[in-house]
């Protein structure tokens, strides 16, 4: 018994020595997404800002890597989207708001679309909404998905 706890021991000593190594290595490969089409679905807002916060998080991580990202909102997710709608929530203290994660993701180039169902419901119209946010017809919105590398959902 003390001989297999010793060996757990080591084993778990030596994993610990070793993730770091791989994590260094993984982060040093030249990751490359040009060329690569993702969509980042996202159905909430304020009724749950977490999943807003790590939507915005990959499309930027994705972006960062090359990817052309698309965020698409539907449901609450819409509200995103709004000229008018205040982004100024952080998830922990200290940390970026969702305003400052929604402009990098704009100025990177990234696009939010919206669903038209879900606009209609929420009284948003094209003038309504925030730079690089468009409202998608019903066809624009099937071959944005159906030629979509990734689709990411939150």
């Amino acid at each position: 018994m003390h001989r297999m706890t010793r060996n757990s021991l080591m084993l778990s000593v030596t994993m610990l020595l070793l993730v770091p190594q791989l994590a260094r290595s993984e982060s040093d490969d030249g990751v490359d997404g040009t060329g690569q089409k993702v969509v980042v679905h996202l159905s909430h807002f304020t009724d749950d800002l977490h999943r807003c916060f790590m939507a915005l998080k990959v499309a930027n991580l994705m972006q960062d890597y090359g990817a052309e990202v698309t965020v698409f909102v539907d449901l609450e997710g819409v509200r995103i989207a709004e000229r008018r709608e205040r982004l100024d929530f952080t998830w922990r203290e200290g940390s970026t708001t969702l305003a400052e994660l929604y402009e990098k993701f704009d100025d990177g180039g990234g696009k939010v679309v919206v669903c038209p169902h879900c606009a209609h419901s929420a009284h948003l119209t094209d003038p309504s909404l925030k730079r690089n946010a468009s409202i998608a017809t019903t066809p624009m919105l099937g071959k944005l998905l159906i030629e979509a590398d990734k689709v990411m959902d939150y």
